[in-house]
């Protein structure tokens, strides 16, 4: 007598069992996506730090070539000499001091000289350090540290500039340093030394203080950190509110299949003794119909009352009754389906193996639930949770109890979250992983199938100044127009995603030939580079872009990356508004369209 409350007992704990661990696998779920997330963003403030005290650098690089190449083109420069412009002792020119003709004692400053002019006044003003170094240096003052001698050697090797951020006395500094080559003026004061034009004579060295770079870095970091912390406890708690309310959904489910066995047990037994005892209870026949009818007041109330529609069906698997909570989750009235079989709201999203395995499950346990889409009679389609029962013998079955909730509110719920995992909540469009996924998907599909893509890394130059000057939501509003004008460049085959920031990406399958994607990169610079009209006021950016294209021998997804992202710093250091094309014909060169 005790069996039923012992077994329903364990039956609850093992459910408290396995809710408990949904739980967890929720949290440790949520806990591993935002912390790969947060490691994602982490990367990108570092690489966004990196960036701009790359352009820094090069920018004073720059500025110091081009004074040496006017330098060099005039064959040096003639200045008065004074204490702190003394004669240059390792120049090696006829005319390296002259005399005019009102007695002033002129010296002639070679590139080199000049270049150490301008860093010791930098030095003072700004606390940068320029150093001009070489290999085989005339001046001894020029013989390179450790760390500039191994940055001439990668030069040697092919690569165009290094960045590094190092710590001097404690502290932070950024050292960056680009080649110096020979051009035709050089060989003036180096053509004696062997070198000819092309030639990496040495390389300028520029050391900047990093301590507000890094100051910046670590809020941007702290920052990011506490949105993902949030996100997580937000999205972990919603999950596991809607895991409570599944649960307790179920439960009542449950409850409700095991009354109706109840009474259909009670029922059965009720009706066997009245025909036992009819011809010899006589007397008791109207004792034995107000039980009777008291069992099927019951049961009706139980049938006609409850939230969960049911539908019996009779072993020719045809309705033969529904109550009132079917009809209003279908749609049907009872006279519509009553006699009909249940394919009457079938959606065609389930296959005949699908069904094959309910009626196997049937016949083997005398039970079967799961998720099912129907359609109602207005056509909609929508998911129930459905639950069936057996009646009679496996080989002989007098008929089947259904129940079925309507679930479609939950499964949209879910797909909402899932949305929200796999995109941008700015402008919708898909973010770095569902890019990353999709970019991994067709590069397998283009090895396989022989067919070419092209992989676009798009970064709005002045955004920042958009940001500064009109304020983060002109900034939000104007990103979301760039993502809409975007996604008019290319087919609905193509992929435009948000990266993070002011950066997107575009995934082009599927190519003619490399002037269908240097077509869309022209289309995508002269849109974007139309004002926005905003709330705020008209705002003006560009788009700089560098192109890669796959597949290619040896090439996986991070060498497409960082392709694009070398063809797309070329592009902004010609002045960006522009595209590049990155070539691995030319030794890793980036090629102008």
């Amino acid at each position: 007598m005790n069996r039923e409350p012992s077994t329903r007992g364990a039956s609850r704990l093992a459910d408290d069992v396995a809710h408990a661990r949904s739980v967890v696998l929720v949290y440790l779920c949520s806990a591993l996506l935002f912390g790969a997330l947060l490691m994602l963003e982490l990367r990108w403030v570092d690489q966004s730090i990196a960036a701009v005290a790359r352009e820094r650098g090069a920018a004073l690089f720059s500025l110091i070539e081009t004074t040496r190449e006017w330098n060099a083109r005039h064959g040096g420069v003639y200045v008065a000499q004074t204490d702190q412009v003394p004669p240059n002792p390792y120049l090696s020119h006829p005319a390296r001091d002259l005399e005019t003709a009102d007695g002033r004692r002129l010296t002639m400053i070679n590139p080199a000289y000049m270049t150490r002019q301008i860093a010791e006044l930098a030095a003072a003003v700004e606390g940068i350090r320029l150093h001009i170094t070489s290999l085989d240096p005339i001046r001894p003052d020029n013989r390179p540290d450790p760390w500039e001698a191994e940055a001439l050697q990668r030069f040697e090797q092919g690569e165009a500039e290094v960045l590094a951020l190092t710590s001097e006395e404690g502290e932070p500094v950024h050292r960056y340093m680009a080649p110096l080559f020979v051009v035709q003026a050089c060989l003036q004061c180096h053509g004696a030394q062997g070198y000819a034009v092309g030639d990496i004579r040495g390389g300028i060295s520029v050391t900047m203080p990093a301590r507000a770079l890094t100051a910046l870095r670590d809020s941007q970091r702290e920052r990011a950190a506490l949105l993902h912390l949030g996100a997580f406890v937000l999205a972990a708690g919603l999950i596991h509110g809607l895991l409570a309310v599944n649960r307790r959904r179920v439960r009542e489910v449950k409850g409700i299949n095991a009354e109706q066995e109840r009474v259909i047990q009670r029922r059965t037994g009720e009706l066997a003794a009245l025909n036992r005892d009819l011809a010899a209870e006589a007397a008791k026949q109207r004792e034995s119909t107000r039980q009777l009818a008291a069992s099927e007041a019951r049961y009706r109330a139980i049938f006609e009352h409850t939230a969960e529609g049911i539908m019996v069906l009779d072993a020719e698997v045809r309705i033969a009754q529904v109550n009132p909570a079917f009809c209003a989750i279908t749609g049907y009235a009872v006279d519509e389906v009553v006699g009909r079989s249940p394919s009457i709201m079938a959606s065609g999203r389930h296959d005949e193996a699908f069904f094959a395995d309910m009626r196997a499950q049937l016949a083997r346990e005398g039970s079967w639930q799961g998720e099912i889409w129907n359609r109602r009679k207005s056509g909609d389609l929508y998911v129930q949770w459905m639950s069936v029962t057996r009646i009679g013998e496996p080989d002989h079955p007098e008929g089947y109890v259904s129940t079925l909730t309507d679930i479609t509110l939950r499964k949209q719920a879910e797909e909402r979250i899932r949305f929200r995992a796999d995109h941008d909540a700015l402008t919708g469009l898909p973010n770095r992983d569902l890019f990353a996924d999709r970019l991994n998907s067709t590069l397998a599909g283009a090895i396989r199938h022989g067919h070419r893509f092209a992989l676009l890394a798009v970064d709005l130059d002045h955004f920042k100044a958009v940001n500064d000057r009109m304020g983060h939501l002109a900034g939000d509003a104007l990103l979301v127009e760039a993502a809409v004008r975007l996604q008019a460049c290319v087919r609905e085959s193509d992929t435009v995603a948000r990266l993070g920031g002011d950066e997107f990406a575009v995934l082009l399958t599927e190519l003619a030939g490399a002037a269908d994607a240097e077509e869309v990169a022209a289309r995508i610079c002269d849109l974007l580079a139309r004002p926005f009209a905003l709330a705020e006021g008209e705002a003006r950016v560009s788009a700089s872009i560098g192109i890669a294209f796959g597949p290619a021998p040896g090439a996986d997804l991070e060498t497409l990356r960082r392709w694009a992202d070398r063809a797309l710093y070329a592009a902004k250091a010609e002045g960006r508004g522009r595209f590049r094309v990155y070539d691995a014909g030319l030794g890793g060169e980036a090629a102008r369209v």
